[in-house]
C-alpha cells in the first residue's frame, strides 16, 4: 500500500455523467490529502473538502459523489465529518429542499477547529498511558536509557498540553 503522499487524489474514475476532476483539482486534493494524513483524517474527507474548496458554488451530494467517484457511504461520512468539525456549511437554494455544501469562509478557523478536535484529545488521552508505561519501565528494571526516553516523552506530552491551547486562538464564545 502506498503512503498517502505517493497516492494521487481523484484516483477513482468519476461517473460517466459527471465531469472528471481537472488537473488543478487533483493537485489541490493531493495537498489536502497530505495535510489530512498528518492529522489522521481520512483521504475521502480531504478529497471532498478540496472539491468544495475549489467549487465556485455550493455542491450537492450527487455532484460530489459523481465527480469523486466515491460511494454514498464515503460521501455521507465525509460530509458529516466536515460538518461536525465546522469546516463546511449547508446551503439550500430558495424553494429547494436539496442540501448543498460549501467550505466555511475561513480556512484558518476550520483548521483551528480541526486541530482542537483531533490533536488536543489525542494528547489528553495519551497522558495516563504514557505514565503507566513509564511506571512499568521503572518497576521492571528497564535500562536507564529507556527510562530517560520515556521520561522525556512524558515531559513532552505535558508541555504540549500546556502550550497547545496557547498556540491556538480561543474557541468561539470564550
Amino acid at each position: 500500500m502506498k503512503p498517502p503522499s505517493e497516492k494521487t487524489a481523484g484516483r477513482r474514475k468519476s461517473r460517466p455523467s459527471f465531469e472528471p476532476l481537472q488537473p488543478h483539482e487533483i493537485e489541490l486534493a493531493d495537498f489536502f490529502v497530505r495535510m489530512a494524513g498528518i492529522l489522521g483524517v481520512p483521504r475521502s474527507v480531504a478529497e471532498i473538502y478540496a472539491l468544495l474548496y475549489l467549487a465556485p458554488r455550493p455542491l450537492n451530494f450527487d455532484l460530489i459523489q459523481g465527480r469523486l467517484g466515491m460511494s454514498k457511504g464515503s460521501v455521507s461520512q465525509g460530509l458529516k465529518f466536515l460538518r461536525d468539525h465546522e469546516m463546511i456549511l449547508s446551503v439550500k437554494a430558495p424553494g429547494s429542499r436539496r442540501e448543498s455544501w460549501m467550505p466555511t469562509p475561513s480556512l484558518a478557523s476550520s483548521l483551528v477547529a480541526l486541530l482542537r478536535s483531533q490533536v488536543l484529545p489525542a494528547l489528553e488521552q495519551a497522558t495516563p498511558s504514557l505514565k503507566r508505561v513509564l511506571q512499568d519501565a521503572q518497576q521492571n528494571g528497564t535500562t536507564p536509557a529507556v527510562v530517560e526516553r520515556l521520561e522525556r516523552l512524558n515531559r513532552w506530552n505535558s508541555r504540549a498540553l500546556e502550550l497547545f491551547p496557547l498556540l491556538l486562538p480561543p474557541p468561539p464564545g470564550s
